[in-house]
């Protein structure tokens, strides 16, 4: 059974076999943090910070670290209006300050040099320094988190729009996934988290265009798997639409060599005589 998410039809055999996405959740929050500040359900998908009023800042984390070798990508759905000192977004170490500021309002994740942090008001922050970085997020909004553990780039989304790079130089670091708040009653729910490992394939989505992805699908049904899934977006890089149209090949003049053959995992077809 083919499996329909966000507008891309997935063949889950299809998938495993590639290593590209096969689970709609390979993680999700730890029960283990679940405490008077913090309320899980929903298999601990959802959560729910300062269920009755805030005395502090309170934190949830994935419950596995993020492999490396691996393009990581989840996406948290905010469910109420969101205000107050801080609600954050990222990612942190096994040593990360996640029980210090339980009666302190602050801004936690960046705080210290074990987290990376994306607040709703709009900047970053790590080591305690922060950055005026992207738009604000709030009620309604999807948050996504692309992690390249490979590269060490860590770059956030909202609505599936970028925002850029973030933070660089996260290649050495087993990393978990993290959310704070400030904020009494801040419901918000992980509604996906997928990986997908590294490789030429997954290097080629970032330089090809959408035209050039659709040709390939149309022409080779069997890298349907590749361009017609979650990471073909995620890894799109960012083209200026004035731009585009100097630097973007039309899809029919794409050619592939016996390289690009292998690349992709298919044989030269044979010419009949």
């Amino acid at each position: 059974m083919d499996l329909i998410t966000n507008g891309f039809n997935y063949d889950k055999h299809a998938e495993a076999e590639n290593g590209f996405l096969s689970s709609r959740h390979e993680w999700t929050w730890d029960e283990k943090l679940s405490t008077s500040t913090v309320k899980l359900s929903d298999n601990n998908l959802h959560v729910t910070f300062h269920p009755i009023y805030s005395t502090g800042t309170a934190v949830v984390k994935g419950n596995k670290p993020l492999e490396k070798g691996r393009h990581h990508f989840w996406e948290i759905l905010m469910l109420t209006h969101i205000y107050g000192t801080d609600v954050m977004v990222g990612v942190g170490t096994a040593n990360a300050e996640l029980h210090n500021a339980q009666e302190d309002f602050c801004a936690l994740l960046g705080r210290d040099q074990e987290s990376w942090g994306f607040s709703y008001k709009g900047y970053i922050q790590h080591d305690g320094k922060t950055c005026q970085y992207g738009t604000t997020f709030g009620q309604n909004n999807v948050v996504g988190i692309h992690l390249d553990t490979w590269s060490g780039k860590l770059q956030f989304f909202i609505d599936r729009k970028p925002l850029g790079v973030a933070f660089t130089k996260l290649n050495n670091v087993t990393l978990y996934p993290l959310v704070s708040s400030t904020m009494a009653q801040c419901v918000m729910k992980l509604t996906y988290s997928c990986s997908t490992p590294v490789s030429l394939q997954t290097s080629c989505l970032t330089v090809l265009s959408p035209s050039q992805k659709e040709h390939l699908s149309k022409e080779f049904p069997g890298l349907r798997y590749l361009t017609q899934n979650l990471f073909a977006d995620i890894l799109q890089k960012t083209i200026d639409s004035d731009d585009e149209e100097d630097i973007e090949f039309p899809a029919e003049y794409i050619i592939l060599d016996d390289f690009d053959y292998a690349l992709v995992g298919l044989g030269r077809k044979r010419k009949k005589h």
